[in-house]
């Protein structure tokens, strides 16, 4: 019988010495997050008290002097060769940049992207970076003429520059000298604002095949394009046609642009590939021996130019005058 009493002695005493271990586990686990939830909640309040204090003192700080974007502290990616246009100055004068807006102030980055985006020259804002304490630069993608749309105007011809995706660019900021080498886009009597994109279907498949054809554009004597006035319709697929006008007057039968064509037309590396070809084989496409038309829709086909052959001017025999020996019959 004692025996039995100090099993169970034992037994209750290990149970006692289990709970207090747990217990023991449990503070040791309590007490350090305990701690971790009271310093969250003293800098949570600290933080709500600091953004109340910044709140009220705010107004009177973001727009001193110190911190007010100044037009001198304002600096651009440099613009390619073929701007003439002050970019920078202009964003500044048509946003009122210069002293007006805070590098404090929430919408300061916003407001600057929005400022130079909204510009005819720039393509992309890639990124801005503050300079403190009054300052910023940007880093932008300029457009790119690609090609001009030859427009009549009261003031004569216009060539109005137009980048990748038809964007109207500012004729006056490209060199007539560099516009007049561009690919000229005929066909076209709309046209919408500056910077703006143009509706016509015709004018971005036109730049298309000008971005398409830039490599070999010199190489095959190539001026014009000429869309189509009215588009071509196959089943369900409604798409303009091109024709390309090279300095001999040849007259390259196109077909439609990369995007626009049809199933079954050849694709542009097949056209490109006969045209290289008929070049190759006939010489380049810059004089008047060069033929009338090549065709290279779905397969090379070549006119040949006719060529008026010059009327020789005939003689006219002349009657001698009529004399005393040789008596005039009436």
């Amino acid at each position: 019988m004692a025996t039995v009493k100090k099993k169970r002695k034992s037994t209750r005493s290990a149970e006692s010495a289990d709970r207090r271990s747990i217990g023991d586990r449990a503070k040791s686990l309590f007490i350090p997050r305990l701690r971790v939830i009271i310093v969250l909640v003293v800098v949570g309040l600290l933080g709500w008290g600091m953004n109340g204090v910044w709140n009220r003192v705010a107004p009177s700080i973001i727009h001193r002097p110190p911190y007010l974007l100044s037009a001198q502290r304002i600096t651009v990616s440099p613009p390619p060769e073929w701007i003439t246009a002050d970019v920078r100055a202009e964003v500044i004068r048509n946003t009122g940049l210069d002293g007006r807006l805070s590098t404090l102030d929430d919408s300061f980055m916003s407001v600057v992207e929005d400022g130079f985006v909204l510009h005819p020259w720039i393509a992309k804002v890639e990124r801005i970076s503050k300079l403190y304490p009054d300052g910023v630069h940007v880093e932008v993608t300029y457009r790119k003429p690609v090609a001009v749309v030859e427009m009549s105007s009261p003031q004569g011809m216009l060539l109005v520059p137009v980048d990748h995706q038809a964007v109207h660019l500012p004729p006056d900021d490209v060199p007539e000298v560099h516009r007049r080498y561009l690919p000229r886009i005929q066909n076209v009597v709309e046209r919408p604002p500056v910077g703006q994109r143009w509706d016509d279907p015709r004018v971005t498949g036109a730049a298309e095949l000008a971005v398409r054809l830039a490599d070999d554009w010199e190489k095959l004597s190539l001026v014009d394009i000429l869309p189509s006035t009215r588009p071509e319709i196959l089943d369900q697929h409604r798409y303009y046609v091109y024709d390309l006008m090279t300095r001999g007057g040849t007259r390259i039968v196109w077909g439609a642009a990369p995007a626009q064509a049809p199933p079954g037309e050849d694709n542009f590396e097949a056209k490109l590939e006969r045209l290289r070809s008929c070049v190759a084989e006939l010489g380049p496409l810059d004089t008047v021996r060069s033929p009338a038309v090549v065709d290279v829709r779905n397969q090379l086909s070549v006119t040949p130019r006719t060529v008026k052959k010059e009327v020789e001017p005939r003689t006219v025999k002349k009657e001698p005058p009529a004399t005393e020996e040789t008596p005039v019959v009436k």
